[in-house]
């Protein structure tokens, strides 16, 4: 003999996968704010860790201020600054996109000026801004002047 389902017992089904389905629906949510939650964390501590590393260059800059003013010594000064900020730089894995001189390459170079010259087209006539490269990634293209060629742009 078959067991015959009755109306009845459909509905208990249907509650029970409804709550069921309810009380995944509400695990789904707080494991979402969970990884909010946590990557939120990782981001304020990514944060922190930027800081503690340019924390020397501030407080050098600082000195540096407060220090004489003779404008020698200002100058090495700030040469040795520079020079902290590119240790910081170099153990953050970032290193400047070479430029002038360079052949124009637009996945490293975003070119906002350019001008005929006797250099041939495509060269890179002068660095606007430096472009930073981290990690074999382009965290920031180098703005560039670029030869327009002795043509002005036509065909060689």
């Amino acid at each position: 003999m078959s067991e015959i389902q009755t109306p009845q017992g459909k509905g208990e089904s249907e509650t029970k996968l409804q709550e069921e389905l309810l009380r995944l629906a509400a695990e789904f949510d707080n494991y979402r704010k969970a990884v909010a939650k946590e990557r939120e964390f990782w981001r304020e501590r990514t944060v922190d860790e930027v800081v503690l590393q340019i924390l020397p260059v501030y407080e050098a800059l600082a000195k540096a201020l407060a220090a004489d003013q003779d404008p020698q010594n200002l100058r090495e000064g700030l040469a040795a600054v520079l020079a902290f900020f590119q240790e910081i730089l170099t153990r953050l894995d970032c290193t400047p996109i070479p430029t002038v001189e360079q052949d124009f390459d637009p996945l490293y170079h975003e070119a906002v000026v350019a001008e005929v010259s006797s250099a041939p087209k495509g060269k890179i006539l002068a660095e606007i801004e430096r472009g930073w490269i981290r990690n074999g990634r382009v965290i920031r293209p180098a703005k560039v002047k670029v030869s327009l060629g002795p043509q002005g742009g036509e065909a060689a």
